[in-house]
């Protein structure tokens, strides 16, 4: 909620193009989910300037 809040953008959104950029490990046991920063802001970013068009 707090990064779409920042962003002006709805938590359905968000929450979308965070599970579109968590990787997850290919047997549960060897690891945890983890999301790629970097690729999400820069999807965050490409989603606002799409918005402010």
């Amino acid at each position: 909620p707090r990064v779409a809040a920042a962003r002006q953008l709805p938590v359905e959104q968000v929450a979308q193009l965070v599970a579109e950029y968590t990787h997850r490990p290919l047997a549960r046991f060897l690891g945890q989910p983890v999301v790629n920063i970097v690729e999400l802001n820069l999807a965050l970013d490409a989603l606002q300037g799409h918005r402010a068009k």
